[in-house]
């Protein structure tokens, strides 16, 4: 099959290339932009992936009064429990202040997955 899509993609027109580069291209500045309006996010804009990471050195050390954030792992777990937000820390990747969100999947999931980031960010002191 992976050879099949591969011809596929050499002998397509390209359409469908493009559509996708503007898609990823459309929820990058998307997720980007909702994500500069939360208070203490560092965000740079990627410009090759599927995925940003934000730094959150601003989080280190805080705490909702159960969870202590001591490190990009501790912030990633915190969002999947009070989010239900699947974030990564970001020490696989050589970004231990950061997490990792994609941004592969639709909009308006993007736009609701920011909107529980921000609220539990916001218990944090």
């Amino acid at each position: 099959i992976a050879q099949r899509a591969a011809l596929a993609a050499i002998q397509g027109t390209g359409d469908s290339q493009k559509l996708m580069k503007e898609a990823f291209i459309r929820r990058r500045d998307l997720i980007c932009g909702l994500l500069k309006e939360i208070k203490g996010l560092n965000v740079r804009i990627p410009q090759g992936a599927f995925y940003v990471l934000p730094d959150i050195s601003y989080y280190l050390g805080k705490s909702d009064g159960e969870n202590k954030i001591a490190n990009s792992d501790d912030l990633a777990l915190y969002l999947l429990d009070k989010a239900r937000v699947a974030t990564v820390g970001g020490d696989a990747f050589g970004a231990p202040n950061c997490i990792r969100i994609s941004y592969a999947t639709a909009d308006n999931l993007l736009v609701e997955a920011v909107k529980r980031i921000k609220a539990a960010l916001e218990r944090l002191s």
